[in-house]
């Protein structure tokens, strides 16, 4: 039998949760450094949700898409083979609100009702930022462009990229549409 990290989506998950610890690390950083770590927090996290994505195609035996629609976030995340990822993070999102809402660190953690649809513009927006246009968070970019904030974010999608390195079979779609 194959060890789960000698295989492509092995190596994608694995990436992924790298990425995405940078990102955590970045993120708590920001209290003490300020804005100067928003947008490399941002664009660790886009790339680790990237890999997270091609990840769940690979486990679901997709090929993966070349060029610019492979660094497209949106149209991977609507995928129909990503949605043990989508399962994930959701219930993810709501678990790092409850513990965000308890500690009382940040003033606007989303109520329980509203974690579902913050965490999924959240999603798009950051891959409108990872994958579209001008690529704006490689290179300068308008000021006023909007952007996710990050700790809601962030914990979210590093909790989703742990559980895929620990438990790559939760994220067949067979097996988490009869586990749900």
């Amino acid at each position: 039998m194959t060890d789960f990290f000698e295989t492509e989506a092995g190596q994608f998950a694995s990436l992924a949760k790298q990425f995405l610890e940078g990102a955590l690390t970045l993120d708590a950083a920001q209290k003490e450094k300020g804005r100067i770590l928003f947008r490399p927090t941002l664009a660790l996290a886009g790339h680790g949700l990237e890999l997270m994505l091609k990840a769940c195609l690979c486990i679901n035996g997709l090929p993966l898409t070349k060029g610019r629609d492979g660094h497209n976030i949106g149209k991977l995340w609507s995928n129909e083979v990503c949605e043990p990822l989508r399962g994930h993070l959701y219930d993810n999102a709501r678990i790092v609100a409850e513990v965000d809402r308890l500690k009382g660190d940040y003033p606007d953690v989303p109520k329980d009702e509203d974690v579902l649809a913050l965490i999924q513009e959240y999603l798009l927006e950051l891959g409108k930022l990872h994958g579209g246009g001008a690529y704006p968070l490689r290179y300068p970019a308008n000021p006023n462009q909007t952007a996710p904030r990050t700790p809601f974010l962030v914990k979210s999608l590093w909790r989703t990229a742990d559980d895929l390195v620990k438990r790559p079979n939760h994220f067949e779609l067979q097996r988490f549409r009869s586990m749900n």
